[in-house]
């Protein structure tokens, strides 16, 4: 109780002095506390009211606590206190963009906290989870066919530790690669969990208990030679390694305390922290001789400067979303169209619209940039409502974020290996789905959902199948 109320005090320390020193307008200041009491209210209830196991809450609350109230409000002190007018996207500050944002925002919130307490109070009977006694054969056979598809891709993997694995990326076309990399050679990783959640669920010591420990052992550094900072993106490991960690030590992150302080503390806390080291312009040499350098950099430059940049852009590209619209007109869901089809090959579906994220970065690029403009930029969830259809998509998306929330509450409180697997993995990637844009969190989330569950379950059906074909024959 006590370290609960300690870290929601945690929130005013930070917000508080942002509230007061930061050279926000008013009016702003006043949407952003309205915000900021959405989200403590949100976290009061998340720690003190609800009983069920939800880590994907967490990330909702950390998200919106980071991107849309800590990072907007020193971005637009930064414009104050510079007298220039351009953001980070290069996108002009206007007060009533920036404004009309909040409220989006702001309704959002409550849309999304008055459904989520409404689908959160349903009462569910979760069905229980029938051991396979089979499960030793079935890992046995899954490590083979997992040696297959590491064998077959060996070049690929091998080169991607040679080359940055963004240029062997371009070489082939993004359906492709996410059949590769985000089903083809994530295979290893659902039975993995299935050989760690037999080991920590058998209590009697037998030889098949020793035979999956091994497997678990292969499937990991089979996994871990395949999936690794050489040859995948940070916001990719992150679900990964958290939901092995979850597995393997679930005490570390099992209730909602420990979920909502954990991401807190790293989103909040320890990424800016590193990011100020990494783009300090000092080598770890360096810093490792000269301590100092680091007292210097935050001195005078600090943590909150990294709230500035490009990787918090969140808000002013929603703000950019709601001046395209101005300007021009809805997609009435055009754009959506695009990242629910995202499987659909440009080849076949020539005018596929581009990516949010793209679509408004291109804007930018036209209204404020110049050639050197990057266009590649995040358009947050929230955004790809509103470019689809305005006030009443803010309100849509809302509440089916809500509804997706539930359902992965539900699967990570029941009994099933592999819902809860995809569950906790969905919590984990809720950070960057959330940031967008769309397109890409969706298609990464249902990539991964297609491994964790579809693709074991179908094997499963398949050797039940063969196995009563059998039965029958034999008789």
């Amino acid at each position: 109780m006590r370290g609960k109320v300690f870290f929601l005090l945690l929130y005013f320390v930070i917000f508080m002095p942002l509230l007061i020193f930061t050279q926000v307008p008013i009016i702003l200041k006043v949407l952003f506390s309205l915000n900021f009491m959405a989200i403590f209210i949100m976290s009061v209830m998340y720690l003190f009211k609800d009983r069920r196991y939800s880590p994907i809450l967490a990330a909702y609350i950390v998200f919106n606590f980071l991107f849309f109230i800590i990072a907007p409000m020193l971005q637009i002190h930064e414009v104050f206190v510079t007298n220039d007018l351009r953001m980070p996207t290069k996108l002009i500050y206007k007060d009533h963009l920036m404004i009309k944002t909040s409220v989006f925002i702001l309704i959002f919130n409550i849309v999304f906290f008055v459904s989520y307490r409404y689908f959160i109070s349903r009462k569910v009977v979760l069905k229980p989870y029938k051991k396979d006694k089979y499960l030793p054969v079935h890992l046995i056979v899954l490590f083979g066919v997992c040696l297959i598809i590491f064998a077959l891709n060996y070049d690929y993997i091998t080169t991607e530790y040679i080359e940055h694995n963004y240029k062997v990326n371009k070489e082939i076309s993004k359906s492709a690669l996410l059949l590769k990399e985000k089903i083809l050679l994530m295979i290893p990783f659902p039975p993995f969990l299935l050989s760690v959640y037999y080991i920590r669920k058998t209590k009697k010591k037998s030889n098949n208990y020793y035979l999956i420990i091994i497997l678990s052992v292969l499937f990991l550094v089979l996994l871990l030679a395949i999936k690794n900072p050489l040859t995948e993106k940070r916001n990719a490991l992150g679900p990964i390694y958290l939901t092995i960690i979850f597995f393997v030590m679930p005490k570390l992150l099992n209730t909602n305390f420990k979920s909502l302080l954990f991401l807190f503390f790293a989103m909040v806390i320890v990424f800016p922290t590193i990011s100020l080291i990494t783009h300090s312009g000092y080598s770890l040499e360096q810093l490792k001789n000269k301590p100092e350098l680091l007292f210097y950099q935050l001195r005078n430059h600090g943590i909150s400067n990294t709230f500035t940049t490009l990787n918090y852009d969140a808000f002013i590209n929603f703000a950019a979303t709601i001046e395209y619209v101005e300007g021009d007109r809805l997609s009435y869901g055009e754009q959506l169209s695009g990242g629910v089809f995202f499987f659909v090959p440009r080849k076949i579906w020539t005018n596929k619209p581009i990516s949010s994220g793209e679509f408004v970065g291109e804007y930018l690029k036209k209204e404020y940039g110049d050639e050197r403009s990057f266009t590649n930029l995040s358009n947050p969830y929230v955004s790809e409502g509103y470019i689809n259809f305005g006030l009443l998509g803010v309100v849509i998306f809302a509440i089916a974020l809500a509804y997706f929330l539930y359902i992965m509450v539900i699967w990570l409180n029941g009994f099933d290996p592999l819902k809860i697997a995809a569950g906790f993995y969905a919590s984990m990637h809720m950070l960057f789905f959330l940031r967008g844009d769309f397109t890409s969190g969706f298609a990464f989330l249902s990539a991964s959902f297609f491994v964790i569950l579809v693709i074991p379950k179908l094997y499963f059906i398949l050797f039940r199948a063969a196995l009563k074909k059998q039965s029958q024959n034999a008789e």
